[in-house]
């Protein structure tokens, strides 16, 4: 693909910082969701959140990729270890007051230190990997871009909220077929409805995270702009009976992840299945699949399979 090309000193930024958000969140997620308390102190908005950051980092460097000028960003520089000595100071604050909160001492000042923690945390690592003054280049130069991310974030966040209706009936056809999977490898589960399975050692409750809706939904909405980006370079008979195909593929290596991760957690050790099971392991799944999908299958989306005359440097 031509991204890599054209942006490449962004993209390997993008990607740092990509990789400190996804386990900044694996880390933090685990302790919040084990203690119980997703779903107040205000927790439960970080997870449609989270899935609409990492759309709008991918839908910037897509949006990049299309800015006919180019921008020369300055090297990293060690000084910037600062920042993200900074950022690891704010996650040790709000580790310490998160555990606060799982103690039950629910006063304003832990609930600010928590969220704020937290989001200084990332703010910092997003200066630590681009620094300040490429952070500003880049709002002068893709401030079109940037504010186009921040909005289809937003419609994504949106959409998310729509689609979350269908995850029990996804998270029944993957408790099914996870169980049969787990009957074949001689793992002996009881199914107790709606969506759990119960093992002689613990638990596991296929709800939302599991269920693949968040990855389909991301898949479908950068599958969406990448086709109005490159409508033009586009097979649309190809880019249209490909879809279906990807996101089946989709799902059913979310099953095998499920199922995977039970297997983990079943024989090596059981505070996985805890840990990684509603977290951001599935969006590492995602990026994982999308990269592999999108290297293999771009070219054969494009006309005459990306064969097409060099387009004059710009």
């Amino acid at each position: 693909m031509r991204l890599f090309k054209t942006i490449n000193p962004l993209l390997w930024r993008v990607i740092v910082f990509l990789c400190l958000f996804v386990g900044i969140s694996g880390a933090a997620g685990p302790r919040i969701i084990s203690g119980g308390i997703l779903f107040q102190d205000g927790f439960g908005i970080y997870g449609g959140v989270g899935k609409a950051m990492i759309f709008a980092l991918i839908a910037f460097v897509l949006l990049a990729r299309h800015n006919k000028s180019r921008i020369e960003l300055q090297p990293w520089q060690p000084l910037l270890l600062f920042w993200f000595a900074a950022a690891a100071s704010f996650f040790v604050l709000a580790w310490v007051a998160t555990t606060s909160l799982l103690a039950g001492h629910n006063d304003i000042q832990n609930l600010i230190t928590a969220h704020g923690g937290l989001l200084l945390c990332l703010v910092f690592a997003a200066i630590g990997c681009f620094g300040p003054k490429n952070m500003q280049l880049l709002w002068r130069q893709y401030k079109r871009e940037i504010v186009l991310s921040a909005g289809l974030a937003i419609a994504f966040f949106l959409f998310l909220t729509i689609v979350y209706a269908l995850w029990q009936p996804l998270a029944a056809i993957v408790l099914y077929c996870v169980h049969n999977l787990l009957m074949f490898s001689g793992l002996q589960a009881v199914v107790v409805p709606p969506n759990t399975l119960i093992f002689d050692k613990f638990g596991i409750t296929v709800a939302e995270y599991c269920s693949g809706i968040e990855s389909i939904a991301l898949f479908t909405s950068l599958y969406a702009l990448v086709g109005l980006l490159d409508w033009k370079r586009l097979n649309v008979r190809r880019y249209i009976i490909t879809f279906p195909f990807a996101l089946i593929m989709l799902f059913m290596l979310n099953i095998v992840r499920v199922y995977a991760l039970i297997m983990a957690g079943y024989y090596i050790n059981t505070e996985i299945a805890f840990s990684l099971f509603h977290t951001y392991a599935g969006m590492i799944f995602f990026i994982l699949y999308s990269a592999a999908f999108w290297a293999v299958a771009y070219k054969y989306l494009l006309k005459d399979g990306g064969h097409q005359p060099a387009r004059p440097a710009t």
